[in-house]
């Protein structure tokens, strides 16, 4: 049973170049210690997965099988991937993989005449081209394959790792690995010293805006924001925000970028002008958060035209509930009849890339199958929240409990930011009473400021921060 390991250059680009040397030292390892034939891929001209399949298919010509790797996979380690090859061939299998390892560490084996079944799964489905496409094609019916599977020693999984060098981020926690002789001495750098999966901010939340239409009783009862609705109006002015992203874009490149985290960004004047600058950007993902209060068929239309115009420009629509009676029992004030209905015009005219979001608490939990039932003739994607008690502060109408058992840190102090209408950084969201500003974006460098997080990081991943110590939200995180 003859192998080919085939580089996979489609996916080349200016971080993976950055780690060129390194990988090919590698490939040729690999090939050394199997014996075997390398190829390079060029994939050019690729318009869809059927195309980027038989370019794979022909270029393995007089092979058994496939060690697919993409040139942006710097850290494969090769000693893995000898143990893969060996399961593989033993129980001659269509496809094998790695589990429980990060991502970017085993390539997959897929053996040649499997590609008849790949061409039979893809018929009539949207596959994305990527560097797991083939996978992602094998797992559309995994029982149409013989598949083998390499478990690793240690399960990383719950470091939600992805080792491709496709993007700023990627590249700086793979540039603290490449070194590592080894895959153990990777993950053994990964558990001791947790600054190195802590890299650039993934997903930013910018407030507009220090005013909400819409009081929820449990949040907005908090003395905090009671304060703040009592000062004088703040709208973010366009020229401040352009400041902020472009500060953004230089140090992160690409990340999602919320617009309208406690209050509602519909009530800043620029809020249409803001949103046009921002998805100009086409690397940053833009999501704009509203209650729909004040989206009238005027600000319908100009949302619905953006929409068009932009693929990067996302709308999440926050209801939790379709009955007066339950909305009443959530909210202060508000008109669920105007909402309902501004958001029915909305979504009769098909809008792109538009979600639901629902956070399930006690008042509504008895009400969630007729909510769905109301929003389903719009085939719209509905997002259901847990409940946020806010570090304990807010009080707790959770319904059940999904922590899970093994803690490796709060993903929100390794991957988000928060800043506030006065352009404030707080060490996170759930820091309601304001009471650990980290800076001003305004007064100080963004590297600055994201490395001042590293310590409260540090010691949250360990449990030695009080501040975190009522807080269940160190699990999720959104990107």
């Amino acid at each position: 049973m003859n192998f080919l390991i085939l580089i996979d250059n489609l996916f080349s680009n200016e971080y993976s170049k950055q780690f060129e040397k390194q990988f090919l030292d590698k490939i040729n390892s690999l090939k050394n210690n199997l014996n075997c034939e390398v190829k390079n891929l060029e994939n050019k001209n690729i318009e869809n997965i059927e195309n980027y399949l038989n370019n794979i298919f022909k270029e393995s010509e007089g092979y058994d099988n496939i060690i697919y790797i993409p040139c942006n996979m710097p850290l494969f380690s090769v000693e893995e991937t000898i143990k893969l090859t060996k399961i593989h061939e033993e129980n001659i299998a269509y496809f094998s993989y790695g589990e429980n390892y990060p991502i970017g560490i085993v390539p997959f084996i897929i053996r040649r005449n499997a590609f008849e079944r790949l061409f039979n799964m893809i018929k009539n489905k949207e596959i994305k081209i990527s560097e797991n496409a083939i996978r992602d094609i094998v797992f559309i019916d995994p029982n149409f394959f013989e598949i083998e599977i390499l478990v690793s020693e240690f399960d990383m999984r719950y470091y939600r790792l992805y080792l491709f060098a496709d993007c700023k981020r990627n590249s700086i926690l793979i540039s603290r690995l490449i070194d590592y002789k080894s895959y153990g001495e990777i993950v053994k750098a990964i558990k001791e010293n947790p600054t190195i999966r802590r890299t650039l901010p993934a997903y930013i939340e910018i407030d507009i805006n220090n005013r909400q239409n819409i009081l929820n009783k449990d949040l907005f009862s908090c003395e905090s924001l009671k304060k703040e609705l009592s000062k004088e109006e703040k709208n973010m002015s366009l020229n401040d925000f352009k400041n902020i992203f472009d500060k953004l874009v230089d140090f992160c490149d690409d990340f999602h970028l919320s617009i309208g985290s406690f209050f509602e960004p519909l009530i800043n004047q620029e809020i249409f002008e803001i949103l046009d600058y921002a998805t100009k950007n086409e690397k940053v993902k833009i999501y704009l958060e509203t209650n729909a209060m004040l989206l009238d068929n005027d600000k319908a239309k100009k949302l619905l035209n953006l929409q068009n115009d932009r693929k990067n420009l996302f709308a999440i629509i926050h209801l939790d509930t379709i009955d007066e009676i339950v909305y009443n029992k959530i909210y202060e004030n508000g008109d669920i009849k105007t909402i309902l209905s501004n958001i029915d015009y909305y979504l009769i005219r098909e809008p792109k890339n538009t979600y639901l979001q629902i956070t399930k608490q006690k008042a509504n939990f008895d009400y969630l199958t007729s909510y769905y039932k109301y929003f389903e003739k719009y085939k719209v994607e509905i997002i259901m929240q847990k409940y946020y008690t806010f570090r304990g502060i807010a009080e707790d109408n959770r319904v059940g409990d999904m922590s899970p058992l093994i803690k490796v840190g709060c993903w929100h102090l390794a991957r988000d930011l928060f800043v506030d209408a006065y352009g404030d950084i707080y060490i996170c969201r759930f820091d309601i009473n304001k009471e650990k500003k980290i800076s001003s974006i305004y007064e100080n460098d963004l590297g600055n400021i994201w490395k001042s997080f590293e310590n409260y990081y540090n010691d949250n991943v360990f449990e030695k921060l009080d501040f975190c110590k009522n807080c269940d939200e160190w699990y999720l995180y959104n990107f």
